[in-house]
């Protein structure tokens, strides 16, 4: 028997190489997770015996990952630095993935002509190049690969029983192990236990010469007999998967995952959610979904009866919430954890050797001689162009997906911000990320500063991100109001986490940054801009840690490497050295033509193509933007929300006149919270009147903000011309202001920073004094069962002065029993002599209950700190630094009216700078004390010498109760309420600014303003 390298498997790797070796360049840095596995990387180059990153999550242990591909590629680093590693690394997953479909496929198809075939699809599937190419995942490629190479290994220990064979799977399922721990143990399930029993199968087979005389008591007595080196390899495998990474297992064990689960798409119901349908399931399965009646013909042959039924349960659970039959199978709590779409992925493959017979009997063999006769060459030509063209199609599709719908934002350049880093020692603060996407973990493998946020959801350990459903901070306004809330917690506590530094890449973060009381520093050169919040403490010297001991780190460090080096030698001895390299079985054990079984292929593809053009035309009816006068309103929204307004025009009633110069003019000088920074959530549309080719169209739609929750309804006229619906447009407000051009007066500060270049820690003669501040008053207030800080605060210095404030509450026992920050409701940056109400709330970590955390996110619940003690005391901390921005005061309150239990006002911009956000402070007063504190924030924004509106409903202030009051337990700056300095004050107390107050009963409400300059 002449042994040679079977030709169609050097073709797959020349096309591996050429065709994925060359796209690896342009798409690996955009995928998912690539970036991800370089900061592990980067971790164990420099702190290879380490377990434990300060990094991320302020801490964590990066045992929660198993460490081979990481340690890989740490040694290629070495050589040519992370990049380089990246890449070279992808070149060995993608050989070590062709040839072991190759070998996975000659193991069941029992040729060598259908496995090459299979290999050579393999290289252009679909599901490949997602996982590559889209997602990134690299460990998982990796233990797949693996797990190919290592069932032929198993097979052949089950079957001769050589020892050999056992070394090698032993050595494949360690290495396996060590690079992802997921495979190993869904493997065994759905890929070696039908392995074991194919193993009897071909036995049995051995032995009656015949498939068709096994019977179920036959295949039990020879499983029976064969249960020594299945047993055996079951044994030491398992010993061999806890042995390898222990320290994984230990971990997971002491911390197990607790945290909300993460909605996944995979999980979807796929005929609701369409892009969760294509991108983790119809892409995956590409052109095989073609093929599905041939798969499970296949597959339910008696040899193969094992792998069928593993694959059909595989197909099952890869449908995700589709049908309720995963979540029966998996159970709630595996269900909701798990990301079902690695059931799809393990289909896909193991669906390839079924696949590369299909393909080479259609191309080379009997397919294509029944095929020609039948129904002549035209056909068949037709039928293979049609069956490569949807391959490249999916291929060529799948390869681009990023361009189509990009899932990451652009390539950001990080020197400017590891300098940044790097100077003036920033890097003794944390930072946090937003809108960097998955480039936030290049960003940490390049400074050894640290941040609150990470990339690896799994090792999170703070509350604050384990009870809520966000996975990043850096992108949780995709979670909605319920990612907001997750941020707003770092922003307003910012000092519990040493966290003094943002780069912002989303201007959508602007509002609540400053609200929060964070300070724009400067852009840097790669446009990404900087926040700053003062006050903030830096870095410890020495932080904790959770201490590992000495044996799992050497494990951890040293295992997987000594394993990868013995299993390199022994493969390469092997294949040097074996007497028989390549054992061909070339046209042994073919299937039956079943050319009558075939001809169902062409009902199911009708019938799939049926599906398709009926999905079609359903979601065109349901999403054709001018077919009815619900979808023209609803896109009308949809191309607003994604700033397409050359598209918007286009929706507009022709005779209006409104051009589409005129159109974005008025879109250009329309600003704040709404139209800047708002995403649209959900629309509902109601026809209110309806009138021959008139409608009137009731529009409610919910916007997310960074701010809060925006309800808007709006009545809106379409009309329909030549079968095309279009929006009558609304006559913009005609105001116009008195003055074409004015001047303003301005007093501007400005901060030198350092005089003198050096390298030291700034002098004494460089610092700035800290601004005095004076509390008026403080009061620890109880209102339906919640405890609020409520004051008033003043700049008595004659510098402006940036604010934050701290509360800490106390039982009569001194005990401490809360502690947190200002967030929205009081004035972050005063001029001097400039006054400001403040509110403190209370608020608990969302979900820190366990009877809570598997409830679904209510973005209503305000989630009350809850006392074991009553609060009888508080203590307030309120730090001061110099501040020369956001002091913009040219906003007045004029003309209000109180008026069916509603107050309403307008505001009117004295100066020459748009508000983009004008937040008013409302304050309740009674006998001239202050009882309560409120804040509304404006939709619109407030153009130069121009009016914005409010309406505000006030609140029952009637269940309000002072529990303490008091100043001596307030502290500026560290030193106690300064009582002496109240002579200051006498003048400024005077005035009352009785022009910004309003009666209600016995209360006076007063409204003061704090303004948000976006550009």
């Amino acid at each position: 028997m002449k042994n040679s390298i079977n030709k169609y498997l050097l073709l797959a790797l020349g096309f591996a190489l050429l065709f994925h070796g060359s796209a690896v360049f342009y798409t690996i840095e955009q995928t998912y997770d690539a970036l991800i596995h370089l900061f592990f990387a980067e971790h164990y180059a420099n702190n290879w015996q380490e377990p434990w990153s300060y990094k991320w999550y302020t801490g964590f242990s990066i045992m929660g990952y198993p460490p081979l591909v990481h340690q890989s590629l740490a040694i290629l680093s070495f050589i040519g630095g992370f990049k380089f590693a990246l890449f070279s690394y992808s070149f060995i997953i993608i050989i070590l993935f062709v040839t072991g479909v190759y070998r996975f496929s000659l193991l069941l198809t029992q040729n060598e002509d259908y496995a090459g075939f299979a290999a050579i699809f393999s290289v252009f599937s679909s599901v490949f190049i997602e996982t590559l190419h889209v997602f990134g995942q690299l460990p998982t490629l990796a233990g797949i690969s693996l797990l190919m190479h290592s069932i032929p290994e198993i097979y052949y220990w089950i079957r001769t029983k050589e020892y050999k064979y056992l070394i090698s799977s032993l050595l494949l399922m360690g290495l396996m192990v060590c690079s992802h721990h997921v495979t190993p143990i869904f493997g065994m399930v759905f890929f070696i236990f039908p392995l074991i029993g194919l193993a009897i199968m071909d036995n049995i087979k051995d032995l009656t010469g015949s498939y068709k005389n096994i019977r179920f008591l036959f295949f039990v007595k020879h499983l029976l007999k064969s249960m020594k080196p299945i047993l055996t390899f079951g044994f030491l495998s398992l010993v061999i998967m806890i042995v390898c990474i222990l320290p994984y297992w230990i971990n997971t064990k002491n911390n197990p995952i607790t945290q909300v689960p993460i909605p996944h798409g995979s999980r979807d119901n796929f005929l609701e959610v369409l892009s969760s349908g294509l991108v983790f399931f119809l892409i995956p399965y590409g052109i095989l979904l073609t093929l599905f009646p041939y798969l499970f013909y296949r597959f339910f042959s008696k040899r193969l009866l094992f792998f069928g039924i593993s694959f059909s349960m595989l197909v099952l659970l890869g449908t995700g919430g589709t049908t309720p039959l995963p979540r029966m199978i998996l159970g709630e709590n595996a269900f909701s954890i798990l990301t079902l779409d690695r059931f799809t992925f393990w289909a896909s493959i193991m669906s390839f050797p079924i696949a590369g017979e299909f393909f080479y009997r259609l191309s080379k063999s009997d397919y294509k001689t029944y095929l020609s006769k039948k129904f002549g060459k035209t056909y068949y030509t037709f039928c293979i162009g049609l069956i490569g063209s949807i391959i490249l199609f999916f291929a060529i599709f799948t390869i681009n997906l990023g361009k189509f719908r990009p899932s990451q934002p652009k390539a950001i350049k990080m020197l400017p911000i590891v300098n940044f880093i790097n100077q003036d020692m920033h890097y003794k603060w944390r930072y946090l990320t937003l809108g960097f996407g998955d480039q936030m973990a290049w960003l940490a493998s390049q400074t050894r500063a640290l941040s609150v946020d990470g990339n690896y959801h799994s090792a999170r350990r703070l509350p604050e991100l384990t009870t809520r459903a966000v996975e990043r901070l850096e992108n949780s306004k995709y979670r909605g109001i319920e990612g907001i809330g997750s941020l707003q917690q770092f922003l307003a506590n910012s000092e519990k986490f040493n966290l003094k530094y943002i780069f912002s890449n989303d201007k959508f973060y602007d509002p609540i940054l400053y609200f929060t009381g964070w300070e724009k520093l400067s852009y840097l050169e790669n446009g990404i801009m900087v926040w700053e919040k003062k006050n903030i403490k830096p870095l410890a010297s020495i932080l904790p840690k959770i201490d590992i001991p000495r044996y799992q780190k050497i494990i951890w460090s040293f295992v997987p490497v000594i394993l990868l080096s013995l299993a390199t030698f022994w493969f390469i001895g092997t294949f040097l050295f074996s007497k028989n390299k390549i054992v061909s079985l070339k046209n042994e054990n073919s299937p039956s033509a079943s050319f009558s079984f075939s001809r169902t292929l062409l009902p199911w593809n009708t019938m799939l193509l049926f599906a398709a053009i009926i999905g079609a035309y359903f979601i065109y009816d349901e999403n054709g933007t001018q077919n009815s006068s619900v979808n023209v309103v609803k896109a009308y929204y949809d191309a607003l929300d994604f700033k397409r307004f050359t598209k918007a025009h286009s929706y507009l009633d022709k005779n209006s006149k409104k051009t589409l110069d005129q159109f974005m003019l008025e879109i250009s000088v329309s600003d704040g919270l709404l139209s800047s920074y708002a995403k649209l959530e959900n629309i509902g549309t109601k026809i209110i009147n309806k009138r021959n080719d008139t409608v009137l169209i009731e529009a409610k739609t919910k916007w997310v903000t960074p701010l809060e929750i925006i309800n808007k309804k709006e009545i809106i006229k379409t009309i329909s011309k030549n079968n095309k619906w279009f929006i009558v447009p609304e006559e913009p407000d005609p105001y116009k202001p008195s003055n074409q051009f004015f001047n303003s007066p301005e007093t501007i500060f400005y901060n030198q920073g350092r005089r003198k270049i050096t390298t030291q820690q700034t002098h004494h003669e460089d610092v700035l004094p800290q601004p005095i501040a004076y509390i008026n008053n403080a009061k620890l207030v109880q209102n339906n069962d919640q405890y609020h800080i409520i004051g008033e605060l003043q700049n008595i210095d004659y510098f402006p002065s940036a604010i934050n404030l701290k509360a800490v509450l106390y039982d009569a026992d001194n005990n401490e029993l809360a502690s947190y920050s200002s967030k929205l409701q009081n004035k972050h940056y005063l001029n001097p002599f400039e006054k400001t109400v403040f509110k403190i709330d209370f608020e608990e970590i969302a979900w820190i209950d366990s009877d809570k955390k598997n409830k679904s996110f209510d973005p209503n619940e305000f989630h009350l700190k809850k006392f074991d003690q009553k609060p009888v005391k508080f203590v307030l901390h309120v730090g001061t630094t110099v501040a020369t921005k956001n002091l913009y005061q040219s906003v007045q309150v004029n003309a209000l009216n109180y008026t069916n239990d509603k107050i309403s006002g307008m505001l009117f911009n004295t100066g020459y700078k748009e508000v983009t956000i004008a937040q008013t402070l409302i304050s309740y007063y009674k006998n001239d004390k202050l009882v309560w504190v409120d804040h509304l924030f404006l939709k619109e924004s407030i153009r130069p010498h121009r009016k914005g509106y409010f309406n505000y409903t006030p609140i029952v202030t009637d269940m309000i109760e002072i529990i303490s009051e008091t100043t001596e337990n307030c502290y500026v700056n560290g030193v106690q309420n300064e009582k002496g300095t109240f002579d200051r004050l006498e003048g400024y107390n005077e005035s009352k600014n009785k022009n910004i107050m309003i009666q209600k009963n016995e209360f006076q409400i007063k409204f003061q303003i704090a303004n948000f300059i976006g550009n």
